[in-house]
């Protein structure tokens, strides 16, 4: 059973689409940084991409989830490269993390992509999403 979830997630992050490419803009305290959202549903995925002008370390943060209840407050969290096809091909993915959960490393110049799924944990209720990339 394991390995049918993990190969329908493989092709739902395959099959999903990135929406826009974001340049990671300055802040005040002189990371750059963007901020997506958006919904997954049971066994969905949702990808947002976004450039980094300048080789750092990045990190990204799931800093909301609603509704959150008990049964469907774990989702996956990964980040990666889009693909040709407009697709999320994940480099480093955790498939289970709660809000404040964080991936990341050292990237270089050059456009990626963060991506939000279902790796078994969303019931059969959407859940809404927040993300942070914060490039040091």
């Amino acid at each position: 059973m394991l390995s049918t979830n993990r190969i329908a997630l493989a092709l739902g992050l395959l099959l999903g689409g990135l929406v826009a490419v974001t340049t990671l803009s300055s802040g005040s305290n002189g990371k750059v940084s963007a901020t997506f959202s958006g919904t997954v549903a049971h066994e969905g995925v949702s990808s947002h991409s976004f450039t980094v002008e300048r080789e750092g370390a990045v990190e990204v943060e799931l800093t909301a989830l609603h509704p959150g209840s008990e049964h469907a407050t774990e989702i996956g969290l990964g980040l990666g490269t889009p693909t040709p096809a407009g697709n999320c091909a994940l480099v480093e993915a955790i498939d289970s993390t709660r809000v404040s959960g964080q991936i990341g490393g050292t990237l270089q110049k050059g456009t990626y992509c963060v991506a939000v799924y279902d790796s078994g944990d969303v019931s059969s209720e959407p859940l809404d999403y927040t993300v942070s990339v914060t490039e040091e």
